[in-house]
């Protein structure tokens, strides 16, 4: 009996799962509203492999589930990787993240753990549909490449260091040059070796997945609760949902870095691979190695562990609050009151406002809808709607109008006062603020 019949159900929850998110998502259902990107990328991730499996008898969870599974574990050790580039690049932050630390955790790793999943099976998807057929060249690299490229991937790696704020791209693709000669050299799926012949068909199918994913992962995060804002310099201005326009230049060598990166870990599995393309290796290579190998996951794992750590106190900006938290210092009447009539999110009660405020004391009315919308903007959380407020911002509308040299150093001398928030300022993050509160739409 063949399992191909499978792969259609596949197909139809994980595309139901989909429809049902964003769904959920825009009518502020729970859990969907709250966590888009987790229900979002694993149904998506589930459809394409049962895609795969019915079309093909290709795929992950069903053609190779050990596969699978390795690949989640080091999806979410390499995205804590990254985590760490961060607190020098400080280029992201996370806000709505859910209150519940212990959940928090957890989440991290679910969402991490879809990275390469979710870029390796839209390539596999491109390989099977020959999408794009064949790109060859005479550009072909010699073996000056193979000399040249460490050396520029220690360039790409010192530079971000070094003047974060301006070389901070070259962490998107700095592995590609320093992990590739050493794919190339031990027998390892090499795009160095491809290169060689002139052959870029590998390339240009992970840089068109790293688009569609790019893509997908920005259209996820700008609709939830809880989600990642963009702290880019010099590209602040002009945004699609919340990616800077040319931040979206970022994700194609990303997918390439991330296809290199596994590709080097692998070489320790004795050449066994996701890709039923790459040819194992002799099993005296995999014993070999296989001691390195386990070192190096448990290494994986005390640096996600210890990533994490870092990640909560210095990336995390906000959590999600209940209606009471939010409202507890205007009137405590009144948002118990929003919430026994079953309102639950800031941006919920503002999209149906003529119908909530009938829930609150007129004398109130205003400071709610106003402290409702400044916990709202980018969900920067009360305690940041606080900060502000305190500073004499009342309202999105005074926001618009602040100058972030000025603004920056008096939210500052007003935090050292009251102490609204347990962690340090930082400036790119209120110039966020003042950039989403002019923002007109999800496209500019």
């Amino acid at each position: 009996m063949t399992l191909r019949p499978i792969g259609k159900w596949m197909m139809v929850s994980g595309l139901a799962t989909v429809v049902l998110t964003f769904w959920g998502t825009a009518h502020f259902v729970f859990p969907f509203y709250a966590h888009t990107y987790p229900f979002a990328w694993y149904g998506l991730i589930v459809f394409l492999d049962g895609l795969l499996w019915w079309r093909w008898g290709d795929g992950l969870i069903l053609a190779r589930p050990r596969e699978f599974v390795t690949l989640l574990f080091w999806s979410a050790v390499f995205w804590f990787f990254f985590e760490i580039w961060n607190l020098r690049l400080q280029n992201w932050y996370y806000v709505g993240v859910p209150a519940q630390e212990w959940w928090s955790h957890v989440e991290a790793y679910l969402d991490y753990a879809t990275v390469l999943p979710g870029l390796f099976l839209v390539y596999r998807l491109f390989c099977r549909m020959k999408i794009p057929r064949q790109v060859k060249s005479r550009l072909a690299l010699g073996n000056r490449a193979h000399k040249a490229f460490p050396w520029i991937g220690l360039v790409m790696l010192a530079l971000p260091l070094t003047w974060p704020e301006y070389f901070f791209p070259l962490v998107w693709g700095a592995l590609v040059f320093l992990l590739e000669p050493v794919c190339a050299k031990w027998g390892g799926r090499s795009l160095l070796k491809e290169a060689e012949k002139g052959e870029w068909t590998t390339v240009v199918r992970l840089l068109l997945a790293g688009i569609f994913c790019g893509g997908y992962w920005e259209f996820c995060n700008y609709w939830s609760l809880e989600k990642w804002v963009y702290t880019v310099p010099l590209f602040s201005e002009g945004k699609l949902f919340e990616m800077p326009y040319l931040g979206f230049l970022g994700f194609p060598p990303f997918c390439v870095e991330c296809f290199v990166m596994i590709n080097a870990v692998y070489l320790l599995r004795g050449g066994r691979h996701w890709d039923p393309e790459v040819a194992e290796s002799s099993k005296e290579a995999r014993r070999l190695y296989k001691i390195v190998y386990l070192i190096i996951m448990v290494l994986g794992l005390f640096l996600s562990e210890w990533s994490y750590a870092k990640l909560k106190v210095h990336t995390v900006d906000s959590r999600s609050e209940s209606i009471q938290k939010i409202l507890e210092d205007i009137s405590p009447v009144d948002a118990n009151a929003l919430s026994k009539e079953g309102w639950r999110y800031p941006k919920e009660i503002l999209q149906d406002w003529d119908e909530a405020k009938s829930a609150t004391m007129p004398r109130f009315r205003d400071r709610i809808r106003q402290r409702l919308e400044l916990v709202s903007l980018v969900n920067m959380g009360s305690s940041n709607a606080r900060l502000l407020e305190s500073a004499g911002i009342h309202s999105v509308e005074n926001l618009q109008k602040q100058k972030p040299d000025e603004l920056f150093p008096r939210l500052v001398r007003m935090n050292e006062a009251l102490r609204l928030r347990k962690t340090p300022l930082v400036k790119r993050r209120v110039l966020g603020w003042i950039g989403a509160a002019r923002r007109q739409s999800a496209l500019f």
